[in-house]
């Protein structure tokens, strides 16, 4: 698993260098942190920023249709993406990315958000069974 810590734009700034060198950073706040020594920088447009700790909606309906041996491809309605959050889907590409060698192969993430969200985010994220197998979220404190 990937460890993915939940952090401060504060306390991201404390990170060594040795780190960062391996770190990917996934800005959520907008602030101007800086890129130094960072392996890889993502800031998300505004509206990708939100996070909600929605479920996703239920995916029975992949196994049924690969027992009828349907295809599995993924429209931009499907039942099992469609009310995801955008922080959940924007990890779970980056994951994808990284496995196809399409980014850098960073060791962990920084996920970078205000110090009132922390809590719910990492929450959100320890909660999201999408992501359980692949990141292990946990709080800078």
């Amino acid at each position: 698993m990937i460890p993915l810590t939940v952090t401060t734009p504060e306390a991201s700034g404390l990170w060594t260098e040795k780190c960062r060198r391996t770190a990917f950073l996934l800005d959520m706040t907008g602030e101007a942190l800086s890129e130094e020594g960072w392996m890889q920088v993502e800031r998300p447009a505004p509206e990708n920023r939100v996070f909600s700790g929605r479920s996703p909606k239920n995916i029975s309906f992949m196994r049924n249709a690969a027992e009828a041996g349907q295809s599995l491809r993924h429209d931009s309605a499907c039942a099992c993406c469609v009310g995801r959050p955008a922080l959940v889907s924007r990890l779970l590409s980056l994951v994808q990315e990284r496995a196809r060698g399409q980014c850098a192969f960073f060791r962990h993430i920084a996920l970078v958000v205000s110090a009132d969200q922390q809590g719910t985010v990492t929450e959100g994220l320890k909660a999201s069974s999408l992501l359980e197998n692949l990141l292990s979220p946990e709080m800078e404190r």
